[in-house]
């Protein structure tokens, strides 16, 4: 009997890996047929192995429909919101955690014969992906907050000026150097130029971003519009506040800093200083 239920489940796997196999190979040969014979999506980057990712999406997106990967998943849609990464989909992580467990678990199991590494390779696998794009977030967020009492500091010059603020974003978006904040406020421009009124704008990046910094410049922003008030004065002051929060930022980092670094000196310094110090003596202990 268990020999029998020992065959079946053989045939079970051994057809499901065909099956998965065969669609990925066809799926691979279109794709490079689409690619040889028409330029189709130029304006859109192709992913990394495209065909893997429409391939795990088709098999398993049955699973999506799950309460608890459907939470998982928007949590990676989040980040990949604060990253700023339209290319990929949350499903499309997913399908790279996998394919990092499987290959890095069957790589180092392989290559050290243990199965305790297999499962812990397995494990960074899954991680990894989810490192790389919480990193990406927060380089991201700190990039536009670093550059945002600047910008404020510009459109208030360009208030006292006589400028509205349109024209002051304009002569920003014009001068300043690429990043996460020029992005941005030039997808406030676009949205406000294509018929959208200022408050909308404003809302929907403010929104997107999640940032209490941004949200305060969002605020003032409505603030000044709705009652017809002069915004030079409350962004010069704002930008005085962000600058200040910075500052603070920058003094809890660098408090944060031992209790950080605690834990790799623990684990990594340590154990190599006491055996680079005592590893001798017990050498020279057991040679006699």
């Amino acid at each position: 009997m268990i020999y029998l239920l020992l065959a079946i489940s053989t045939v079970a796997l051994g057809w499901a890996v065909w099956e998965t196999t065969l669609t990925f190979l066809v799926k691979l040969d279109k794709d490079q047929q689409q690619r040889r014979l028409s330029n189709i999506v130029q304006n859109k980057t192709a992913i990394p192995l495209q065909a893997y990712i429409e391939t795990f999406r088709e098999k398993f997106s049955v699973m999506a429909t799950h309460s608890v990967l459907q939470k998982y998943l928007t949590y990676l849609e989040t980040q990949l919101r604060r990253a700023n990464i339209d290319r990929f989909k949350p499903m499309d992580l997913v399908a790279y955690q996998v394919l990092a467990a499987l290959v890095f678990s069957s790589t180092f199991g392989l290559l050290a014969d243990s199965v305790e590494l297999a499962l812990i390779s397995f494990a960074g696998g899954i991680v990894l992906p989810i490192v790389w794009l919480t990193d990406k977030a927060h380089k991201r967020e700190n990039d536009l907050l670093r550059e945002l009492p600047n910008a404020l500091e510009i459109l208030a010059l360009c208030s006292e000026a006589g400028l509205s603020l349109e024209q002051g974003l304009d002569q920003y978006l014009k001068n300043a150097k690429t990043g996460p904040l020029k992005e941005e406020l030039f997808k406030i421009m676009e949205q406000t130029r294509s018929g959208a009124g200022r408050k909308k704008a404003f809302l929907s990046v403010t929104e997107k971003l999640q940032l209490t910094d941004f949200s305060l410049f969002s605020t003032s922003v409505i603030q000044a519009e709705r009652f017809g008030t002069g915004i030079a004065k409350t962004l010069q002051q704002l930008s005085m506040t962000l600058r200040d929060k910075q500052s603070q930022r920058a003094e809890k980092a660098v408090q944060e800093m031992p209790v950080k670094l605690l834990f790799p000196l623990i684990l990594f310094i340590m154990p190599v200083t006491f055996l680079i110090i005592f590893g001798p003596i017990v050498l020279q202990f057991m040679g006699h």
